[in-house]
Parts: structure tokens; C-alpha cells; sequence
């Protein structure tokens, strides 16, 4: 092979969709991202305009009571953000983050077709109820519905992590200019995402109120079929990542080999443990990990009988497993404190997309002779995100940069801390407004009156909402960015799984915690305080969000000692690339890049754990 087509090849052991070594020039890169970012805008639509009303239409249309219907949202959605872990684990282990995206799509079609037959057909719906008691729908009524609730929750979740870390594969991290665009990308990965929701809670959710959510869950999938036929126009120019074995078992034979080893010492260098040659993991398509100090313990799965560690020994893998494979596990296992900080913001999310939209519908909605539908409050914080996305990626960022010295202008758990912060502001906010609301509902007799409209306009919710989704901007981005670039490479799609996660989590907690507050709160003939028993302007709504401020601020506490101890990993030094690389790497102009010595000075910045 010529020495010019050598240097145009991928570092990364990336192939084309021959499954021939990439080539830089003709895939990847920003001529791949399109067509990522299409379908992340198409499926984003799709899914949040069909989430977000959800609620209102399991009111409205099957006489769900209302805390039935927020936990059917929670549990839909919590489903819909645990299924990206088994995404993510079938593209890492076995199909790869390409063929896992379009099989979870088709998934996510079928589901779409039947939520559209569930709301197009009357005979599955109940009668129309003006006034309660109202007769709810029947199991086999609501059988259609669920089934195809549950089966976009598998492909929506089973795609979102491959679909992110697709796109972040299309930026090669041996090569200097286009591991630092991999920021970049990640912000308007963002972008795309806000810019779907921004329409899916505006043009669909008037489509579902003013039209009818059968025409609306059409348009859902009709959206989520265009973004996969895009998505496969662009085959030729993705970069692909080979599947590299379950990475499940790996990390359990790290486990199981340390466990076996108890009662051999730590060796105190490195030198006394199992690595395979270079040779040999350039053929199994795995990058080597330089061994670390932490998670001592794990070592054990790498101790050789005998003297010679550079050769393989005849021992099963669940005996002896290699120092990079030793570094992977610590790598996910250093990355479940941080997980976990991450929760309770979730939390908060599931109440602005349950009790805050009843709120809303109980409020004052005209503008002029327009009837603001209430599931589009979350409106307000997408318009916001959609202007501060560029703003921050063209702005702040370069401002940052000249004190920090890094490349992000901030760490990924200083942009994960700042988001917590706020999600504590944004529930204080909501406690407020709640007793404005009340107090309003109180002073014209509605208190008792879920269906009339208390006369305070929708738009004192939109702080609340403003400030959650500037905190959103910046968790969101940088957890999806943490989990990716803090990931083993073998176990990208599995960790960005795990980040979606904490989305689920905090959905499910959320029903738990309705569900533990309503028994914590009555005490003999008083109902609690989100009791169905109540009328919902009777609700305690206030005090349940001021509970929420408070464990939201604990966990700003946790996350802050456990992000103070983190060390992020290290990557290979610009010496670590080929020659070639080298010297496209400094064919960047000045603004797109830092001097080299800056980079090693940024990365030893990023490596020190007193900096979150």
C-alpha cells in the first residue's frame, strides 16, 4: 500500500461498511454527522411529542386517574431509558452500534403503528366522561396500547446510545484535530435533539390536541421512518466500530480471577502481570491500557504463575485476564459513583413532565384567540437550549478556554455539577409558584374544581421550566460526553447505555417516592399529600417540591465529593501517533488548535483529581 493511502487510514481500528480499514477522507468526520444528527432530531420528535401529551391523553381520552396516569408515564418512560443499557450491550457484544440502530428502529415502528391503530380505533377506547366517576378502559382495551407503548420504549431506548456513540466514533482519538471535534459534535448532537423536542413539543402536541392522537401518533411515525431511511442513505460514509465480545463477561472475569487470587499479594510493579504484545492486540482489533493505581485489588486477575508475563499461559479466561482487560473493569467501575450523582436530577425531570403539565391545564392558556396547549410548556427551556447550544460552543467555551487552559473550557463534572445546581433552583422556583397557584385556586373557589381555570396564566410555569432546561444543557451533554470518552473503547455503547440509565432510574424513583410521600403524609381520615383522593388543586404540591429541592441538594453534596476524587483517564500522547497523523495533526489553523506542549499541559490538568 502507497505511504499516502496509509496516512489517510484511521488510527482507531475503525472499518467502512466493507468492513475495509477506514479511510479519514472519505468517511467520518462531519460527512458522516448528518445523518446522525437527522435521525437523533426525527426520533426525538417523534418520541417526546408522543411522551410529553401522554399524561394528558390517558386523562382525557381512557379516564385514568391522575396518579394513575403520571405512573404510567414514569414507568413508560423509566422503561424507555433502561433499554439503552441492553442496546448498548447487544451493539458492543454482538451486532456492532450500526446494525443495533436499525434493528431497535424497526422495534420502535412497530410500536408507533400501534399506538396510532390503539387511537384510531374507538372500540378500544372507553366512553367519553364529561364529568367523574367515569368508566376506565377495559384490560383488553388498553392491551394494543400498552403493548405498543412498551415496544417504543425497547427501540427508542435500545438505539439512543448507539446512536450518540456512532456519531462519536466518526472522530478518530489518534488523531489530534478530530478527537477535539468530538466536542464539538456532542454539542450539536445536542442541538439536534433540542431542536426535535422544541418541535415535538409545540407542532405535535397541537397536532394531538386540535387534530386527534391518532393523526398525531401518524405523524410520530412517519417521522421515525424518515429519520431511519436517511440515517441508511449515509451507510457509505459511516466509520464502524467491530463488535468485541460481551462486555459483561469480561468485567465478571476480571471479578471472578481476582476473586480466585485472594490470597496471592498484590505484585507492586506492573511488570508481574499478564499483558498480550501489541501484535496480538492490533489482531483482536483492542487498544492497549497503560495499568493504573487504583482498584488494586483487581490486579489479582492478571497475576502469571511463573516468570514470564509476555506470553500467554494455558489458564482460562476466568483465571487470568490481561492488564488491559484488568483497566477496563476499573474504568466502569470508577464511573458508578459518578452514575449515581446523576439520578435525582432525573427525578426532577419526571415531575416538569407529569404534575407540572396538570398544573398547566388547570391554568389560564389563551394568547389572543390561541389556546397554549399545556403538555407545550416545555416550549420555553427548548427555545432557550436551541440559542444557548451555539452560544456555549462558540462563546463560552473559547472564553473558558483562556483560563482553564482546556479544551472544553470546562471539565465534563464541572458541566455535570453546574446542571445539579440549577435543577435545585428549578424546584425551589417550583414550590413557589405552586403556592401562587393554590392561593389563586383558593381565592375564586376552584380548590375543588380540577376542571375549572384558575385565573393565572400558564406562563408563571415557564421559570420553573427556563431554569431546568439551562441545567439540562448542561448535564445532559455532559454525562453523554463523560460516559463516552471516560469508557473503555470495547465498552462505549454499553457505558453511554449506562448514562440512560439514570434517566430510567430517576423516573421509576419518582413513581417510589409519590408512592412513599402519599403513606408518609396520611395519618388516619387525611389522605397524603398527592393522594387521588384529593382534588387536584387540594394536592400538596408545594411541599412535595420543596422535598425535592432538598434531595437535590444533598445530592449536589454527594456528587461534589465523589467528582472531587475522580481521576479521568489518560489518553495517548501526540508521540503515541504515527508519523503521518503527526503531521496532519499540525495542519490545523491556529484557532482550531492548542500548541502541542499546551495539549500535554491541558491533559495532565484533566488527570489531576482535585480538579472536578
Amino acid at each position: 500500500m502507497e505511504e499516502g493511502a496509509e496516512s489517510a487510514l484511521v488510527g482507531d481500528g475503525s472499518v467502512d461498511y466493507k468492513g475495509r480499514p477506514a479511510n479519514r477522507l472519505t468517511t467520518g468526520g462531519w460527512r458522516s454527522s448528518p445523518f446522525t444528527f437527522f435521525f437523533e432530531f426525527a426520533e426525538t420528535m417523534a418520541f417526546i411529542g408522543l411522551q410529553i401529551d401522554l399524561v394528558l391523553y390517558l386523562i382525557n381520552h381512557l379516564n385514568f386517574a391522575t396518579t394513575k396516569a403520571a405512573t404510567t408515564v414514569t414507568n413508560f418512560a423509566g422503561t424507555a431509558f433502561l433499554c439503552p443499557l441492553l442496546g448498548g450491550f447487544i451493539a458492543d457484544a454482538y451486532l456492532g452500534r450500526f446494525s443495533t440502530i436499525i434493528f431497535f428502529a424497526i422495534v420502535e415502528l412497530v410500536g408507533m403503528s400501534l399506538m396510532t391503530i390503539s387511537a384510531s380505533i374507538g372500540s378500544l377506547q372507553p366512553p367519553q366522561c364529561a364529568a367523574p366517576p367515569c368508566e376506565s378502559a377495559t384490560p383488553s382495551d388498553l392491551a394494543v396500547l400498552y403493548v405498543g407503548l412498551y415496544l417504543i420504549a425497547l427501540g427508542s431506548g435500545g438505539l439512543k446510545p448507539c446512536l450518540s456513540s456512532l456519531g462519536a466514533d466518526q472522530f478518530d482519538e489518534t488523531h489530534l484535530k478530530e478527537r477535539r471535534l468530538s466536542s464539538v459534535y456532542f454539542n450539536w448532537f445536542f442541538f439536534s435533539f433540542v431542536a426535535g423536542g422544541l418541535l415535538g413539543v409545540t407542532v405535535l402536541v397541537y397536532i394531538q390536541d386540535n387534530i386527534g392522537n391518532a393523526v398525531g401518533y401518524g405523524v410520530c411515525l412517519a417521522l421515525v421512518a424518515a429519520g431511519l431511511a436517511v440515517f441508511l442513505a449515509g451507510t457509505r460514509r459511516f466509520r464502524k466500530r467491530l463488535p468485541s465480545g460481551s462486555p459483561l463477561t469480561r468485567i465478571l472475569q476480571v471479578f471472578v480471577a481476582a476473586v480466585r487470587k485472594m490470597h496471592r499479594p498484590v505484585p507492586p510493579s506492573p511488570d508481574f502481570l499478564f499483558e498480550m504484545d501489541d501484535k496480538e492486540a492490533a489482531h483482536l482489533g483492542f487498544q492497549k491500557i497503560d495499568h493504573t493505581n487504583y482498584f488494586r485489588f483487581l490486579d489479582r486477575a492478571a497475576i502469571v504463575d511463573g516468570d514470564r508475563k509476555d506470553r500467554q499461559p494455558e489458564a482460562s479466561k476466568w483465571e487470568l485476564c490481561t492488564v488491559t482487560q484488568v483497566e477496563e473493569t476499573k474504568a466502569i467501575v470508577k464511573l458508578m459513583p459518578i452514575w449515581a450523582g446523576t439520578i435525582i436530577m432525573n427525578v426532577v425531570l419526571a415531575q416538569l413532565q407529569t404534575f407540572t403539565i396538570e398544573q398547566g391545564a388547570t391554568m389560564e392558556r389563551n394568547v389572543g384567540s390561541f389556546k397554549f396547549p399545556a403538555a407545550s410548556i416545555p416550549f420555553f427551556p427548548l427555545i432557550i437550549m436551541a440559542i444557548l447550544v451555539p452560544l456555549y460552543d462558540r462563546v463560552f467555551v473559547p472564553y473558558a478556554r483562556r483560563y482553564t487552559g482546556l479544551d472544553r473550557g470546562i471539565t465534563f463534572l464541572q458541566r455535570i455539577g453546574i446542571g445539579l445546581v440549577l435543577s435545585v433552583v428549578s424546584m425551589i422556583i417550583a414550590a413557589f409558584v405552586e403556592v401562587k397557584r393554590t392561593n389563586k385556586a383558593k381565592e375564586y373557589g376552584l380548590l375543588d374544581d380540577p376542571r375549572g381555570t384558575i385565573p393565572m396564566s400558564i406562563f408563571w410555569l415557564v421559570p420553573q421550566y427556563f431554569t431546568f432546561g439551562i441545567a439540562d444543557m448542561f448535564t445532559y451533554i455532559g454525562v453523554l460526553e463523560f460516559f463516552y470518552d471516560q469508557a473503555p473503547d470495547s465498552m462505549r455503547s454499553t457505558s453511554t447505555g449506562l448514562s440512560f440509565t439514570t434517566i430510567s432510574l430517576g423516573y421509576f424513583i419518582s413513581t417510589a417516592v409519590v408512592n412513599i410521600v402519599n403513606k408518609a403524609t396520611s395519618t388516619g381520615s387525611q389522605p397524603g399529600w398527592l393522594s387521588d383522593s384529593l382534588p387536584f388543586n387540594r394536592k400538596k404540591l408545594n411541599l412535595f417540591y420543596w422535598l425535592m429541592a432538598v434531595l437535590s441538594f444533598l445530592n449536589v453534596v454527594y456528587f461534589l465529593i465523589v467528582a472531587h476524587f475522580y481521576r479521568y483517564k489518560k489518553y495517548p500522547s501526540l508521540k503515541a501517533m504515527s508519523p503521518s497523523d503527526q503531521l496532519q495533526s499540525s495542519v490545523v489553523a491556529p484557532e482550531d488548535k492548542l500548541p502541542v506542549k499546551a495539549e500535554f499541559e491541558q491533559r495532565a490538568h484533566h488527570d489531576n483529581p482535585e480538579h472536578l
